[in-house]
């Protein structure tokens, strides 16, 4: 089966919660309000595997797709493709190899205030940060 077939999308999904326009909405205000975001957990519907990347900058944001802020996607991500993404409330990170982890907190209230002001998303807000679904099992 081709996941990312639209039969198949709907044979898994009950419900697509986010259309290539809320995405593109929703990335742009990421791309303003939060341009420093790294370690956002990218979900996809192909596969049970988390990617990782970062917050898009405004040219990256397409119509239909975002170009290239996710390690190991192999470039432009259609928006119809993400299951979810989540971002953390601290990215902690390692400065060089071996380094003790940095903690970097991200400012997710900023921009859950920003994405109020153009619209309403299925945001789900959790303990670890914020989870935006693009569907529903």
């Amino acid at each position: 089966m081709d996941a990312h077939k639209d039969k198949a999308l709907r044979g898994k999904y009950s419900l697509a919660l986010m259309s290539n326009h809320k995405w593109r909405k929703l990335f742009l205000v990421m791309a303003e309000y939060g341009s420093d975001f790294s370690g956002i957990e990218y979900h996809f519907t192909d596969t049970d595997n988390i990617f990782y990347g970062h917050a898009p900058s405004v040219q990256q944001v397409w119509e239909s797709a975002i170009d290239d802020p996710v390690q190991g996607a192999g470039g432009p991500v259609e928006y119809k493709y993400i299951e979810s993404i989540l971002i953390p409330n601290v990215y902690l990170y390692r400065a060089y190899k071996n380094a003790p982890l940095t903690e970097r907190p991200l400012n997710v209230k900023a921009f859950i205030d920003a994405l109020e002001q153009v619209g309403s998303f299925p945001i789900t807000e959790m303990e670890k940060g914020i989870v935006i679904h693009g569907y529903k099992t």
